[in-house]
């Protein structure tokens, strides 16, 4: 058998995958007045189709103070404010409120790391304030907060089938480490023999990013 490529590779194990989950992510009903109610504190398009399918979705505009009508709690955005009032368990706004009645109330609460916009910026400025709203973040996992990344089965798949000539190797520069970090989130993939410079690794220490070496 010829050998593949790294796209025949990637195109194969997608028709195998969605083929297992039947043809793809279900569609949205049309009508979804039996479904149960759920809060959405950010827009709901920015949610997966599947999870769209099992809801309806409530905005943080139209809930009222009383969290127990809604089954779980998912965030595809939130300010630093937000995020620190959370944890701190303060109360003061709509969201907040929402949140610290949804976990004093024991509902299920998916927070998606694209809600988080430090984690953009990892890399570009202070690494101790980074930190400090990653441990916000932390906090509110020891709270129980499901914390979501934003990748796919398909995507886990495109980052690691069949490495090819686009894998960074060679030595790798506080400048490429940078570049790196903006390209996404999550952890580096590089190919085995890569070298990293000591600033390189300060770039990637300071973002909170796992390296792997393919």
């Amino acid at each position: 058998m010829a050998e593949l490529t790294k796209e025949q590779l990637i195109e194969l194990i997608t028709r195998e995958v969605l083929k297992t989950l039947g043809g793809g992510e279900p569609e949205e009903p049309a009508d979804k007045s039996g479904l149960p109610l759920a809060l959405c504190i950010g827009p709901a398009d920015q949610l997966p189709r599947g999870v769209r399918s099992q809801y309806r979705f409530a905005s943080i505009e139209e809930y009222q103070g009383d969290i127990a009508p809604y089954e779980r709690v998912f965030i595809t955005a939130i300010t630093q404010t937000q995020l620190v009032d959370t944890a701190l368990g303060r109360d003061s706004q709509p969201v907040t409120c929402a949140l610290s009645n949804a976990l004093l109330q024991g509902k299920e609460i998916f927070l998606y790391d694209s809600a988080l916009g430090h984690r953009k910026l990892a890399g570009r400025g202070s690494r101790g304030f980074y930190q400090l709203l990653e441990g916000y973040v932390r906090t509110l996992q020891s709270y129980g907060v499901k914390l979501v990344q934003g990748t796919t089965v398909i995507d886990k798949y495109q980052k690691t089938a069949a490495p090819g000539a686009d894998l960074p190797s060679g030595v790798i520069t506080e400048a490429v480490a940078l570049e790196l970090c903006r390209k996404g989130e999550g952890e580096i993939v590089l190919r085995k023999g890569t070298v990293l410079t000591p600033s390189a690794k300060d770039v990637f220490l300071h973002a909170d990013r796992h390296i792997t070496y393919l």
